[in-house]
């Protein structure tokens, strides 16, 4: 089988922009707190009506444009998110429906912040395979309904947006080269929404008000995510036979630039083998990697034939790598 590379790319998100300055007038924070912690300056916020599926249906048709192909050359399409529509049915058919994508099957993956590169390597397995000629890869998130907006601790942190990629046997030499996934459950506490599920309906007798939004222990994340992030990396360059020394490019979960710099300095890396850009979006959960790849390509931080490394870590626990010549 032919080698399968990203045809496409796309990436998009809300236009209104909340700033760290916009959170201090809100909840007890600073522009100087939330920058020395976390790197970031400013977020995007999805207005009122507008969904997962909408930022997912505006990625996905830039992706689709830039493979040179039309909604009903989609054959499947993958889309990772933790923060649907609705929680059934899934939010890939409603954005299936959305794009006019009429020949494609379409089903979620949730693996929280890890859910793109899970995706990316789900979606890899099926592309150039008879039937499944194209397929859309998508990450889309509207947090900002999820967050608890008066929990400082969490609300600052995330953003809205989405990002696509679009599948395909590749004749050009990039490709997918491998990916490497990992999981531990006995941390699903670590970052929960505790509430709405069939374990503690809304309402009954164990709800608590509070526990439909997301929660994190932000101590405990920390120490896994510093971990995790190399560990993916070195996961999957073991998987495909290559050394870090041959990496061009690392584009990571954009969560919090500490932990992307600790990462980094575990692997031995510089910063500047990395591409940031949750500064301006914040942590997009799902959708941070693929957009953050769109913006590494159109800003010339990749160039043809880099190898490039997609790493992301979190709830579940899950967390994971690819590898990929552009």
């Amino acid at each position: 089988m032919a080698p399968v590379g990203i045809v496409g790319l796309g990436s998009h998100v809300p236009p209104r922009t909340m700033t760290n300055r916009d959170w201090s007038e809100l909840v007890e924070t600073s522009d100087e707190w939330i920058t020395t912690k976390t790197g970031i300056k400013e977020r995007r916020i999805a207005e009122p009506g507008t969904c997962t599926s909408d930022l997912a249906a505006e990625a996905s048709r830039q992706a689709i444009d830039e493979a040179g192909l039309k909604p009903s050359d989609i054959d499947l399409l993958i889309l990772a998110t933790s923060s649907p529509d609705v929680p059934l049915s899934s939010t890939a058919g409603i954005t299936q429906h959305k794009l006019g994508c009429d020949n494609a099957a379409a089903f979620d993956i949730n693996a929280v912040c890890a859910g793109w590169v899970h995706a990316l390597d789900v979606g890899s397995r099926f592309a150039g395979t008879p039937g499944y000629e194209n397929v859309l890869v998508v990450g889309s998130e509207v947090y900002s309904r999820i967050l608890n907006w008066e929990d400082r601790s969490t609300c600052v942190l995330f953003g809205d947006g989405a990002g696509a990629a679009v599948l395909a046997e590749s004749v050009d030499g990039s490709g997918i080269l491998g990916s490497w996934m990992m999981s531990d459950g006995s941390g699903s506490g670590v970052i929960e929404i505790p509430a709405g599920g069939v374990r503690t309906p809304i309402p009954s007798s164990g709800f608590s008000e509070g526990d439909q939004y997301f929660q994190m222990d932000g101590r405990a994340v920390w120490d896994f995510a510093v971990e995790a992030f190399p560990q993916a990396v070195r996961g999957v360059l073991e998987r495909i036979g290559r050394d870090l020394s041959e990496v061009d490019l690392i584009v990571p979960h954009q969560a919090n630039l500490r932990i992307v710099e600790a990462g980094m300095e575990n692997l031995g890396l510089p910063m500047e083998k990395t591409f940031t850009n949750l500064q301006r979006y914040g942590n997009t959960a799902g959708a941070s990697v693929p957009i953050a790849l769109r913006e590494a390509v159109d800003s010339g931080a990749l160039e043809k034939g880099d190898l490039v490394i997609t790493a992301a870590f979190g709830g579940g626990l899950a967390w994971g790598a690819n590898a990929f010549v552009w």
